[in-house]
């Protein structure tokens, strides 16, 4: 799909409002995305949102605007920060795709599983954190949902896998955890508009 013109919303955690770990950056990669491709793009990304508790108020906020895309990058805190079951999370997030669709039956819907995470330096994928199950798992899981509804999607064990890995993160990460910096959020943009114009 072509961006240009288009009018795009980005629904997501801190990695789409702009945090690097001590503030939020006015140059996210929502803006660099309406910039790099010359699209009309509101920023709905709200830090430390999960699934389970904020993703149903963002879908909320804009069910009477149109958007020719909607753009979703989410599930990071839901691992990290919540003791609820996967199980939960994975119907919570069929409901909320559902309703997505059904309220925005025009727009194009895109998604971007949550970017790799090191909790105390280390790679989150085979780690149990809060809840029974591991990042990978939950990765999984919000690939089998997308899949599901026919959703394109970034996941990003795949895509351009030299942009994060175990030997740079501390480079890509302000925090060296999970918040891009500056310039790791402008390949983000990049990398998601080139996803989007090719599917």
């Amino acid at each position: 799909m072509d961006l240009k013109n288009k009018r795009i919303a980005a629904l997501g955690d801190s990695i789409t409002r702009g945090f690097d770990g001590t503030a939020n950056l006015r140059y996210n990669y929502p803006q660099y995305l309406s910039k790099y491709y010359d699209a009309s793009l509101v920023n709905l990304g709200l830090n430390g949102a999960t699934i389970y508790n904020d993703l149903e108020q963002q879908i909320e906020n804009i069910k009477d605007s149109r958007y020719d895309v909607i753009i979703l990058m989410i599930g990071t805190n839901d691992y990290g920060h919540l003791d609820i079951p996967l199980i939960d999370i994975v119907s919570k997030m069929t409901s909320l795709v559902r309703r997505l669709i059904s309220t925005h039956p025009c727009s194009k819907i895109y998604a971007s599983l949550p970017l790799p995470r090191y909790d105390s330096g280390k790679n989150a994928n085979d780690v149990v954190r809060y809840a029974d199950y591991t990042f990978n798992d939950l990765l999984d899981k919000l690939s089998t949902i997308y899949s599901a509804f026919q959703i394109p999607y970034i996941d990003w064990r795949h895509y351009h896998t030299e942009f994060i890995t175990d030997f740079n993160f501390k480079d890509m990460y302000q925090d060296q955890h999970v918040h891009p910096n500056a310039y790791t959020y402008r390949r983000l943009a990049f990398y998601i508009g080139d996803f989007i114009q090719n599917n």
